[in-house]
């Protein structure tokens, strides 16, 4: 069923979105940026950040961090969403591999996934000594129609 704006349905067909970035930096500024990047003072939208897995397997650093955000959902959405849902949870797992230079990182929302679903995997490689470079794979899935008229079309045209 579609059309209605608000009615729950199956998940929809998922949407993929692909871009790379070049950055002109060496694979490990890049990585460091990364890590620094939760928490500081100028992410005022994120109000935790644990790690709770940190191992080294096969020469690779394996990490599992819960982040707490404040929620992004448009406001006029906000009504239909449960107040236990009003900070979004993400999971993000990273595996760092300083021998191949590649930094991947993964993050999904663990909660408000009966509106929607999102998935990112960036991937840091370095291809020379001051180059670097991010394939950013997205997967969106929702279950309310006017999720996938308000999020798909901007998330695309920004990739």
């Amino acid at each position: 069923q579609s059309g209605h704006y608000g009615r729950e349905t199956s998940m929809t067909s998922p949407k993929y979105f692909i871009n790379w970035t070049t950055f002109k930096k060496s694979w490990e500024d890049v990585t460091v940026a990364h890590w620094l990047k939760y928490p500081n003072p100028f992410s005022n939208h994120v109000l935790s950040e644990d790690v709770v897995e940190r191992r080294v397997e096969d020469g690779k650093l394996c990490t599992v961090r819960f982040i707490v955000k404040k929620q992004r959902i448009p406001a006029s959405l906000m009504w239909m969403v449960p107040n236990r849902h009003k900070a979004c949870y993400v999971k993000e797992t990273s595996v760092i591999d300083p021998v191949n230079q590649e930094c991947t990182i993964t993050t999904e929302n663990l909660n408000c996934r009966f509106i929607s679903l999102v998935i990112e995997t960036l991937k840091y490689k370095g291809v020379k000594m001051c180059e670097t470079v991010m394939e950013r794979r997205t997967l969106i899935s929702s279950k309310i129609d006017r999720i996938q008229k308000s999020v798909y079309q901007p998330a695309y045209v920004s990739l």
